[in-house]
C-alpha cells in the first residue's frame, strides 16, 4: 500500500508541476505577442521617420539650390553696381593714369559680371 501512495502523491507532484509548467508557457506566450506587436509599431514608426527623413533631405537640398541661386544673383547685382560706378568714374576721369587704370578695373568687372550671368543663366536653364 505504501507503494500505491508514494506513486500516487509523486503523480499529484508531477501534475502540478506540469501546470505550472504549462501556466508558464502559456503566459509567455501572451508576453511574445506583446513583443510582437511593439515590435511592429516601432517598425512603422521607423518607416515614417525615415520617411519624414528623406523628405527633409529633399527640402534640404532644394534650399541648397535656392541659395546658390540668390547668391549669385547677389553678385550679378554687386558687379552691375560697381560697373555703373567705374563707368561714371571713367567719364570724369581727369588724367590718363587714372583712366587707365578705370579701363583696367572695368575688364575685370565686365569679365566677372559675364561669368556671374553665365552661372545664372545656367542655373535657371536658359542655356538651351
Amino acid at each position: 500500500m505504501k507503494n500505491i501512495q508514494i506513486s500516487t502523491i509523486l503523480q499529484i507532484v508531477s501534475l502540478i508541476f506540469l501546470a505550472i509548467i504549462g501556466y508558464l508557457v502559456f503566459n509567455s506566450s501572451s508576453n511574445w505577442k506583446v513583443v510582437k506587436s511593439e515590435l511592429k509599431n516601432a517598425k512603422e514608426e521607423l518607416k515614417v521617420s525615415k520617411d519624414m527623413l528623406t523628405s527633409t533631405k529633399v527640402a534640404l537640398e532644394k534650399s541648397k539650390k535656392d541659395f546658390k541661386k540668390l547668391k549669385a544673383q547677389k553678385d550679378l547685382i554687386i558687379h552691375r553696381r560697381d560697373s555703373l560706378i567705374l563707368s561714371f568714374k571713367r567719364k570724369n576721369a581727369k588724367d590718363w593714369n587714372e583712366l587707365q587704370h578705370i579701363k583696367d578695373s572695368i575688364k575685370i568687372t565686365n569679365y566677372k559680371l559675364a561669368k556671374d550671368q553665365a552661372i545664372l543663366n545656367s542655373i535657371f536653364g536658359l542655356d538651351q
